[in-house]
């Protein structure tokens, strides 16, 4: 069997305050957004630059909790067809086909590999 191989290209947890968290993010730690997601004026969602995805939780008690993990693989259809084998692995429904939600709650988003991209990221050594 060919190895396999992945990474983790973000998290998403969900915060009680998100203009806090994200002014605290970018100031403590000099994360720089990339993107965000508003509604109604009012900010849900803001991507940062590092692998970190900020989601409101408005008076959610589940504020700080893991809201989904990004992955990028190296044959999507491949992966997803042997993670719907496992018992409690299912699609997410009303979602693209690219979420799927564990046993436990755990909900990841898988994302294709770009050619030799995994390779690159898994090459850095950061520690």
């Amino acid at each position: 069997m060919e190895k396999k191989a992945s990474y983790l290209e973000h998290a998403a947890v969900t915060v009680a305050d998100i203009d806090w968290s994200l002014e605290f993010f970018q100031t403590v730690l000099g994360m720089t957004e990339t993107r965000r997601k508003e509604k109604d004026g009012k900010l849900q969602q803001v991507w940062l630059k590092g692998g970190l995805q900020l989601v409101a939780a408005p008076e959610d008690p589940a504020a700080g909790r893991g809201h989904h993990l990004g992955i990028v693989v190296q044959d999507f259809a491949a992966t997803l067809q042997e993670m719907l084998t496992y018992e409690g692995v299912h699609p997410m429904e009303g979602r693209p086909e690219k979420w799927v939600q564990l046993p436990d709650g755990l909900v990841l988003e898988l994302f294709q590999e770009k050619p030799g991209a995994i390779e690159k990221v898994l090459g850095i050594e950061v520690k």
